[in-house]
């Protein structure tokens, strides 16, 4: 996570087609599986057009309950390397993240990495190409074709971009270990939401793009500058160049589809809209109109459901976002 000045799926393996009511703030999905895309595997087990999951503070149980307050199965589990050394980053203990309902057959592991250990910056630890190998072999071996978020939010907080050449060769270098050690895992291009944020990194995220080494494009989007307490809030994110809609549309001139790395309310940043239900309205809203109109563009979702008080991004437990996590589980629950 990273937030503005303050600073601290599996992609579909049945195209689904989605139908979307919304109505009093609660959305209703009916979903039809449809021609197979490229990548074989089951259809989610939350019945939602995309994989539906999210970040449990690397708590099997905390995941389980989760799915169980929802109504809903998660469909992938968000986790994060520690970061500070090499040898730190290897320790695969967030492999126990998962819960043992877990099926990498059919759900998702996410692990967000960054490109250089240490200061977070190109002065950092750029790894050796073994440890790099060693590195994807353990993430496949919790899930074969799990998604790794390689140097995300690289515009604001992790594995800055302080120059485009020097990060792009960083991110082919990692990138194309990884495909030669673990060919199955999906590489997750994933900047903020917005402008950069972060002093000294590159005004346009996209030129960090490196074309055929990207599986997925995705954004991390909290409910912040400015807060979706209104409609016209919320289009400021969604049509702003940047936003989602622009990155969307990134996602698709380039043949891939589109994610959410993190997203959720943010009640600890005085800049967010506290426990806001009209976020999670707007939020969803937005992608089942995407999923309707190009079914499988979206590959996966995952809320960050961190209670830590910087963030109070929880909406399980509802305390301290009561009217926010009502807002979610109805939208969940009204899903298939």
């Amino acid at each position: 996570m990273g937030e503005v000045l303050v600073v601290k799926g599996r992609i579909l393996s049945a195209a689904v087609a989605a139908a979307v009511a919304v109505t009093a703030g609660v959305m209703a999905f009916t979903t039809s599986t449809t021609t197979a895309s490229a990548s074989a595997g089951a259809a989610p087990a939350s019945g939602l057009p995309w994989s539906d999951g999210g970040y449990f503070e690397h708590d099997p149980a905390q995941a389980d309950a989760f799915a169980a307050w929802r109504g809903r199965p998660v469909d992938n589990i968000l986790a994060f390397t520690a970061r500070e050394s090499w040898a730190a980053q290897l320790n695969d203990w967030w492999a126990g993240s998962v819960p043992a309902s877990f099926d990498p057959a059919r759900d998702d592991f996410i692990l967000a990495v960054p490109l250089w250990t240490g200061s977070g910056h190109d002065t950092g630890d750029p790894g050796t190409d073994d440890q790099w190998r060693e590195l994807a072999g353990k993430i496949a071996a919790v899930d074969p074709d799990g998604y790794v978020r390689l140097g995300w939010e690289m515009n604001c907080c992790f594995s800055f971009a302080t120059n485009a050449a020097t990060w792009r060769a960083q991110y082919t270098r990692a990138a194309t270990l990884i495909r030669q050690a673990a060919p199955g895992l999906r590489l997750v291009f994933n900047p903020n939401e917005g402008t950069t944020s972060a002093p000294a990194t590159v005004a346009d995220p996209s030129t960090l793009f490196v074309d055929g080494l990207v599986d997925v494009v995705a954004i991390d989007a909290y409910d912040w500058y400015p807060a979706y307490t209104t409609t016209a809030n919320a289009d400021q994110h969604f049509t702003k160049r940047h936003g989602w809609n622009w990155w969307y549309a990134f996602a698709r001139s380039k043949g891939l589809p589109f994610a959410l790395g993190e997203f959720s309310v943010a009640t600890g940043s005085p800049a967010s809209g506290g426990d806001n239900p009209s976020y999670f309205t707007h939020v969803y809203a937005w992608l089942a109109a995407r999923a309707a109109e190009n079914p499988g563009s979206i590959a996966f979702v995952s809320l960050f459901n961190e209670t830590a008080g910087y963030c109070q991004c929880n909406v399980f437990p509802p305390t301290p976002n009561p009217n926010a996590a009502a807002r979610y589980r109805s939208l969940i629950q009204s899903g298939g």
